[in-house]
């Protein structure tokens, strides 16, 4: 998708009074996706220098209450099912194809996948899901994949995957050095790669990169060639990759010298990829040209 509405470009993880759930416009989803944020406490193993998420704020709580998000995951679906969250900024601005449930995603103000309560979160919504008649709806785990092999998630992963799930996993880097310096985690690269490849074997993946010029910088070549290795290296230990998303930043950021790409830049990144992967469906969403 090239061209942005205000909705785009307003992702707050707020809704009212709630807690826990919130409506979007997505630019990957194409439509109305509810979020379920298990991290209200802000608390991430990531600190990525493109993430919007306001970590000055005091968290307004820190635990997460099963029953209180259930209760506002179904308020969000009556007002979806009604059509009356179009009514409301900046939903009003969504387009007439966009006025449509695509689906539920786990992500909200930091790794999803660290919450103790992801494996019930998940089977809790499912059955909320099922119990609408919502057979269509996604369930979708965006997720930096840290923690993709930890036994507790995989159960979380098995429910998600059963109930027409999508688990959207992050590569923002091909190489170490790029990892440490765009995503700032202690985490070891070479874990994140495992991690990907172990649940790609298991399930197709969707694998979600975000490019972005970063201290007047764009990833150079060399990055790019590391990137598409670690792609290759994936498919060729059995990895099943279901798409790429390749995006960029697309609402401001804490750090000033996180900005977007130009269009012309992410459609040569994309024609690299393409060229190299000409298997695989490639997306590409852009940010605003008069911001980069």
């Amino acid at each position: 998708m090239s061209d942005l509405i205000p909705a785009h470009l307003d992702h707050r993880r707020v809704w009212g009074d709630f807690d826990y759930c919130y409506p979007v416009i997505s630019r990957r989803s194409r439509g109305l996706s509810l979020g379920v944020n298990l991290n209200p406490d802000k608390a991430c193993n990531f600190d990525c220098v493109y993430c919007e998420v306001d970590r000055l704020t005091p968290a307004r709580r820190r635990d997460v209450d099963l029953d209180q998000l259930e209760q506002e995951l179904g308020m969000l679906l009556d007002l979806s099912a009604s059509g009356e969250i179009f009514e409301f900024p900046p939903f009003d601005s969504a387009r007439p194809d966009q006025r449509r449930l695509n689906d539920i995603a786990f992500s909200g103000d930091g790794e999803p996948t660290t919450a103790g309560e992801f494996a019930e979160v998940v089977a809790r919504v499912a059955a909320l899901k099922q119990a609408r008649g919502l057979d269509a709806v996604k369930l979708v785990l965006i997720t930096d994949a840290s923690r993709l092999q930890a036994p507790e998630v995989v159960s979380g992963l098995v429910t998600l995957m059963e109930n027409h799930g999508e688990i959207w996993a992050k590569l923002d880097a091909g190489t170490e050095a790029h990892y440490r310096e765009i995503c700032r985690s202690q985490i070891p690269f070479q874990r994140i790669l495992d991690n990907l490849l172990a649940t790609a074997r298991r399930w197709p993946i969707v694998i979600q990169t975000l490019f972005l010029s970063w201290q007047g910088q764009g990833p150079d070549d060399r990055e790019l060639a590391a990137y598409g290795e670690r792609l290759e290296d994936l498919q060729r230990q059995g990895g099943r990759i279901k798409a790429l998303q390749l995006y960029t930043i697309a609402r401001p950021t804490p750090e000033p010298e996180a900005r977007p790409l130009r269009r012309l830049q992410m459609d040569a990144i994309a024609a690299s990829v393409r060229a190299q992967f000409p298997e695989l469906p490639v997306e590409v969403y852009y940010g605003p040209e008069e911001w980069a």
